[in-house]
């Protein structure tokens, strides 16, 4: 049965490896360029359908020959549902042009036109039959909090990928149970003092936020539950490492685990070109899949499922299958 709808953009990406980024007016010649499916909603759908879990994506392309690659590329992979994708005659598939540096193992993105907008008359109410969770990439607002204030009528589950400043924001986020965002997030648009004062103001509503700090791992921030247990189940042998603290934020306790990136070699570094969304994915995947998982094993988890995907060019080429996992990393 399908019980989750992931609720986004999906794209083509142009993915060129140079040297290092171009200056104003400067020529260079590429290592490669790839082209591969790409958007955040269609990354994360992409890596849950590696993970065995069975989805629906609602995203829109155009009726051309990009949409087509698009299109064919979910139809490719085994679980996911495809219904729910939206055919505009009218508009471009968009595009992601995006420039991998080799030197410093960073990426900049270039996004086409704004023209692949979800509408809310796009809303229809029988897409949330037997669906219990939805997931949403901040993009197409207005309709994100459509869908959403449907959901929690019929108490379904939300979490949201919070990477940037965008319309309606305010109007999303208080609908939310659990939120992801970025170091950049708090620094760029809340402009707060520390990660965890960034997490307190997300958590007027929902269980939990996670901050991803690239290189540096990722937090997890929770309200203080005193009967909280404190056990942490490290594998010392490998991966990353989980550690927990109590913070005390204006007067409230605040339960913070911070987690370490999951190791990897510099040279096996290709693209972070999606990183973040396979992070994602592997934090659904516990939270959907691993109910009795403590939140020290679902960001170890996900570390190690972002690990895989740095590993290869473009956001989806080295996802891994669950079959090919060794769980006992995180048991």
């Amino acid at each position: 049965m399908t019980d989750l709808l992931i609720f986004g953009a999906a794209c083509l990406d142009y993915i060129a490896q140079v040297d290092h980024f171009p200056q104003p007016d400067e020529k260079l010649r590429t290592h490669s360029l790839t082209i591969c499916g790409g958007g955040n909603a269609g990354n994360t759908a992409t890596c849950l359908s590696r993970l065995g879990v069975k989805l629906k994506l609602m995203t829109k392309i155009g009726h051309d020959t990009n949409g087509e690659r698009i299109l064919q590329d979910f139809r490719n992979e085994s679980n996911i549902d495809t219904s729910t994708i939206l055919i505009d005659l009218l508009m471009t598939s968009p595009m992601t042009y995006t420039i991998v540096d080799t030197t410093s193992a960073t990426r900049t993105c270039l996004f086409s036109a704004k023209n692949e907008q979800i509408l809310t008359s796009d809303i229809q109410p029988d897409c949330l039959d037997q669906i219990n969770f939805i997931h949403f990439d901040s993009r197409s607002t207005e309709a994100a909090v459509s869908l959403a204030k449907l959901a929690k009528s019929k108490s379904i589950l939300c979490s949201l990928d919070l990477e940037r400043e965008r319309p309606h924001l305010d109007q999303l986020i208080p609908l939310m149970d659990y939120i992801i965002t970025t170091e950049n997030y708090s620094l760029r648009v809340c402009h707060d003092s520390s990660l965890i004062a960034t997490a307190k103001r997300l958590l007027q509503t929902c269980k939990f936020v996670i901050i991803t700090c690239g290189k540096n791992g990722s937090i997890l921030v929770e309200r203080s539950n005193k009967s909280t247990s404190l056990l942490i189940k490290n594998n010392l042998d490998s991966g990353s490492f989980v550690t927990q603290e109590i913070h005390q934020l204006d007067g409230e306790d605040y339960l913070v685990w911070r987690c370490t990136a999951w190791p990897v070699k510099q040279d096996e570094i290709m693209d972070t070109t999606g990183c973040g969304d396979a992070f994602i994915g592997g934090i659904l995947y516990g939270l959907l899949k691993e109910e009795s998982w403590s939140r020290d094993q679902l960001l170890r988890f996900a570390s190690y499922i972002a690990m895989c995907k740095i590993k290869g060019i473009g956001a989806r080429s080295t996802l891994p299958y669950l079959s090919a996992i060794d769980m006992n990393l995180f048991g």
